[in-house]
């Protein structure tokens, strides 16, 4: 494996970290556009909070990055924790339902693997319960102490029901994952693996569903499911765990530095009692 590491041209590297960038860029975008009707934020709080994420994102298991996200741009803002968390829900679920449009057009290039067929099934029924819950949530109104943290977070789950939403979801959500797979296929070539798009989504869908197991930064889990779907292909295990270990570290590096300067640009500190 270190051997094809060590082999590999520092720029296909360089084009690696600058793609996670350009991921970052799409994904903030689709959260921005979901949020500035509700709390009126700029596009560059949207990317600051997400890149904090980020970064958490590679200490913490089970996305604990997200959260915090949540309690930054709250801070930052003074904006409710509550909405904002709302949106960060509906974005959440935006930024997997990408992978169904992303699919339905990769497969008029090719004809994807029985396998992928499967298991974005299965991940499409998870999508549906959850479109529901969210529908449900946004219109209950219980009373109580908690009643007013309640309804700023039913405030930002509401998002989901807009037109706005909807058209972010057909449009904007797609895009980070077709990047991705383009990049993967030029990535690729550069370990002397040669990826079709439709191959090369497939490997993406399997290490964001390895990621179901939860590690720091997703740390190992991406290269064993990365792996297990290049060796479907016909890859080489060296070559295969290489590109992966390779890849996966380009994309935790922009978010690690990138997180790490925003927070001591602003001598941020993450816990405060600003907003509610």
């Amino acid at each position: 494996m270190l051997r094809y590491v060590a082999g590999v041209s520092p720029w296909v590297i360089a084009l690696c970290i600058l793609s996670a960038l350009v991921v970052l860029a799409l994904q903030a975008l689709r959260w921005h556009l979901i949020m500035s009707p509700l709390l009126g934020l700029r596009y560059a709080d949207a990317y600051r909070a997400l890149i904090v994420g980020v970064l958490f994102n590679s200490i913490l298991p089970a996305r604990g990055g997200d959260l915090l996200r949540v309690q930054y741009l709250g801070r930052r803002t003074g904006k409710s924790r509550a909405t904002i968390l709302g949106t960060e829900i509906v974005d959440r679920w935006l930024d997997w339902w990408g992978w169904i449009p992303s699919f339905l057009f990769l497969c008029l290039l090719s004809d994807p693997p029985a396998w992928l067929y499967q298991a974005l099934g299965v991940f499409g029924a998870v999508l549906v319960v959850w479109a529901a819950l969210m529908v449900v949530l946004a219109r209950v109104s219980p009373g109580g102490r908690f009643a007013h943290i309640w309804e700023a977070l039913r405030a930002g789950i509401g998002a989901f029901r807009t037109r706005r939403t909807w058209l972010v979801a057909l449009v904007i959500a797609p895009l980070p994952w077709l990047w991705e797979a383009f990049i993967l296929t030029w990535a690729g070539s550069g370990f002397g693996i040669e990826l079709s798009l439709v191959q090369a989504f497939s490997v993406m869908i399997a290490f964001n569903l390895a990621t179901i197991v939860p590690s720091p930064g997703a740390v190992g889990t991406v290269e064993v499911g990365g792996t297990a779907a290049l060796l479907f292909f016909g890859v080489d295990q060296s070559r295969a765990l290489a590109f992966m270990f390779v890849y996966h570290f380009s994309q935790l590096l922009p978010g690690i530095a990138g997180g790490a300067a925003v927070l001591v640009a602003q001598g941020e500190k993450l816990v405060g009692t600003e907003s509610p």
